[in-house]
C-alpha cells in the first residue's frame, strides 16, 4: 500500500475511535435531562436492537437477536460451548454454572408475547443494578420504577446487575410501565435471589396495571431470577397475598400483552409462582423452574366468564414443575387459543399433605378453557396420585382441548378429544424435542446455569425418571 495513504488511513481511524469514545457512554444527565436520575448506571445504547441485536446504521433497520438465555458462549470456530467469565463460580459456593447435560445451544425466545423488543431496540437505556439493598440508588427496585419519560411510554430499558446475592423485598415491586427487561442472568454467579420475610404477603413481584395513569406493564421480559418464598413444605397453611412472582391485568382490561417470563426459578411459594389474573394477551412462560411450591400456577379469574377479563394466546412451554400440590397449572375460566406443550411434570400431590393433581381444566362463572393445544408433556410416574396428571372437570368440554405427544402415568384417564391441533400463527410456534432429548436439550437450560445442590439432586431425579419411562 502507498506509505502517504496508510498513513492517512490510519489517522483517520484514529479520529473515528476518538471521536466514538467520546460520545459514549453518557452521563446521568444528558441521559435523563430533568428527571430525578439516580446513582444507578444509567447509559444510552441508540445503536443497540432489541436485547442485544445490531442496528443496521444505513437502513436503521433492528437485526434482532435472541434475548441471553445463558451464561454460556459458544466458541464461533468450535461449537463448544464455554462460560463467560462473567459467571463463572467459585469453588467455594454451592452451586454449578452450567448442567453437565448441555449438548446444544440455549434455546431462543419462543411462543406468543414474544414479538417485541421489550428493554431493547432504538433509543433504549440500561441500568445497573448495583447493590442488593431493596431501596435507593443501585437497586432493582430504583431500577423498575424510576423510569425515563413519559408514564405511559417511558425510554426502553434494560436492567443489568453487576451484583449478586439476595434482594430480599419487603414491599412488593409492582412493574407497571412498558417497555422493560430484567436481565438476571447478566449478574455474577451465583446469581440474583429475590426472596420474601415475615408471613410472605409482602414483596410479590407483580407485572401489572397503573390504572390512574392508563398503562401497565407490557412489552416486559423478565428472565435470570430466583424467587424464594417462606413456605415450610410441612403445612397446607398459606395465603393467597404470598405470591412470589404474578401477571394480573385485571384493573386495566386489554392493557397488559407481550410479557415474557423466562428462565427463573420459584421455590418455598405459597400462591403464585407465574400465576396470571384476569385480561393478560400474548404472553410466554417457558424455561422456569418450579420447586416445591404449594399452590404454584393459576391462570384465571372470578368470574372465569367476565367479558374483557380472558387470557388469551399464552404459550406455556418447556418449563418443569417439580414437588408441589396441584395446579401445574390451573387452567380456569376463559383461557383460549393457548398452547401448553413439553413441559415436565414431577411430584405432584407431593409431601405428605393430601390429596393433589397436575394440570387442571375448569369452567368457572360461565367461562371455560377453549381451543387448547396440550402437545407432548411429560407427567412421570412419582407422584403418589399417578391418576391426577391431567382433570378435566365436569363442564369443560374435551373437544376443546386437542391433546398429542403426552407422556402420563398408566392410571390417568382423562385426555383432551379435541381434532386439532388449533390453529396457531407462525410466530407462536415453539421447538419440540424427541423426547430422549429433553435430558440433553431442555433441562440443561431451565431456570438458573447456577443451581443450588437442593436444584441439581431433583434434576437428576427428573433424569432418571425420563430414562426409565416409555
Amino acid at each position: 500500500m502507498n506509505t502517504r495513504i496508510a498513513i492517512a488511513l490510519m489517522g483517520l481511524l484514529a479520529a473515528c475511535g476518538a471521536q466514538e469514545a467520546t460520545s459514549t457512554p453518557r452521563t446521568n444527565e444528558e441521559a435523563c435531562p430533568g428527571t430525578p436520575c439516580t446513582d444507578a448506571a444509567l447509559s444510552r445504547d441508540r445503536d443497540a436492537g432489541p436485547d442485544g441485536g445490531a442496528r443496521d446504521k444505513q437502513s436503521g433497520d433492528i437485526h434482532a437477536e435472541a434475548p441471553r438465555t445463558d451464561a454460556s458462549a459458544r466458541d464461533s470456530e468450535s461449537g463448544d460451548a464455554g462460560m463467560s467469565d462473567a459467571t463463572a463460580g467459585s469453588a467455594d459456593d454451592d452451586r454449578t454454572d452450567r448442567d453437565p447435560g448441555a449438548e446444544a445451544a440455549p434455546p431462543a425466545l419462543q411462543g406468543y408475547g414474544t414479538e417485541s423488543s421489550f428493554g431493547g431496540g432504538a433509543g433504549a437505556e440500561t441500568c445497573v443494578v448495583t447493590t442488593t439493598a431493596d431501596t435507593g440508588p443501585g437497586t432493582l427496585r430504583d431500577c423498575v420504577t424510576n423510569r425515563t419519560g413519559p408514564v405511559d411510554n417511558p425510554t426502553p430499558r434494560t436492567v443489568t446487575f453487576d451484583v449478586a446475592g439476595t434482594i430480599t423485598l419487603r414491599s412488593d415491586l409492582r412493574i407497571r410501565q412498558p417497555y422493560l427487561t430484567i436481565d438476571g442472568l447478566s449478574a455474577p454467579a451465583p446469581g440474583i435471589t429475590v426472596a420474601k420475610e415475615g408471613n410472605g404477603e409482602e414483596g410479590e413481584t407483580v407485572i401489572n396495571t397503573w390504572r390512574g395513569m392508563g398503562t401497565c406493564g407490557h412489552d416486559v421480559l423478565v428472565q435470570g431470577l430466583r424467587f424464594v418464598g417462606v413456605w415450610t413444605r410441612d403445612t397446607t397453611a398459606h395465603s393467597q397475598n404470598a405470591g412470589l412472582l404474578s401477571v394480573d391485568g385485571e384493573d386495566l382490561p386489554g392493557c397488559l400483552h407481550h410479557v415474557a417470563i423466562w428462565r427463573n426459578v420459584y421455590v418455598n411459594g405459597q400462591d403464585s409462582a407465574g400465576t396470571v389474573w384476569g385480561s393478560v394477551t400474548d404472553m410466554t412462560f417457558a424455561y422456569n423452574l418450579v420447586l416445591y411450591c404449594y399452590h404454584p400456577q393459576s391462570i384465571s379469574h372470578a368470574p372465569g366468564g367476565q367479558a374483557g377479563q380472558q387470557r388469551e394466546r399464552l404459550s406455556v412451554h418447556h418449563n418443569l414443575y417439580a414437588y408441589s400440590t396441584e395446579r401445574i397449572p390451573n387452567i380456569r375460566g376463559n383461557v383460549w387459543d393457548s398452547n401448553i406443550e413439553q413441559n415436565i411434570m414431577h411430584q405432584w400431590a407431593a409431601l405428605g399433605l393430601g390429596s393433589g393433581y397436575a394440570l387442571r381444566f375448569r369452567c368457572r362463572g360461565g367461562g371455560c378453557p377453549e381451543r387448547i393445544n396440550l402437545l407432548d408433556n411429560h407427567f412421570t410416574s412419582a407422584s403418589p396420585a399417578p391418576s391426577g396428571a391431567i382433570v378435566i372437570e365436569d363442564g369443560v368440554d374435551p373437544a376443546q382441548i386437542f391433546s398429542a405427544g403426552n407422556r402420563v402415568p398408566p392410571e390417568e384417564t382423562d385426555d383432551g378429544t379435541g381434532a386439532g391441533p388449533f390453529a396457531r400463527p407462525a410466530h407462536a410456534d415453539v421447538t419440540r424435542f424427541a423426547r430422549d432429548e429433553l435430558a440433553s436439550r431442555m433441562l440443561p437450560y431451565v431456570g438458573l446455569p447456577s443451581r443450588t445442590e437442593e436444584e441439581i439432586s431433583v434434576f437428576e431425579e427428573v433424569r432418571t425418571h425420563l430414562s426409565s419411562e416409555d
